[in-house]
């Protein structure tokens, strides 16, 4: 009862080491589905020139605090009074 543990060599080369294969073989495929399913369209570079534009005039606001708050704005839309809505999405697209 007191010996060491001892791995087999035919468990080994018949169990683990195929395990082993068949893991590494799984993660890989894996990889390249999620690759796949992804969307990956890039959008018009005079879109991303004009939006990049609209965002940087705005002086007091960082680019990806002006992205989070219009996110924001977009989500509470169904929350805040018409008025204040259509006030804010004016101001965040606004082209000044």
């Amino acid at each position: 009862m007191a010996g060491e543990l001892v791995l087999d060599t035919t468990i080994r080369d018949w169990v683990q080491i195929p395990l082993s294969v068949v893991m590494v073989l799984i993660k890989i495929l894996r990889y390249f589905v999620s690759k796949l399913m992804r969307t990956s369209q890039l959008p018009d570079s005079k879109i991303i020139k004009e939006g990049f534009v609209r965002f940087c005039i705005c002086s007091c606001l960082k680019l990806g605090q002006v992205i989070i708050r219009a996110r924001n704005l977009r989500a509470a839309a169904n929350f805040i009074h018409v008025k204040a809505f259509r006030a804010r999405k004016v101001y965040y697209m606004n082209d000044v």
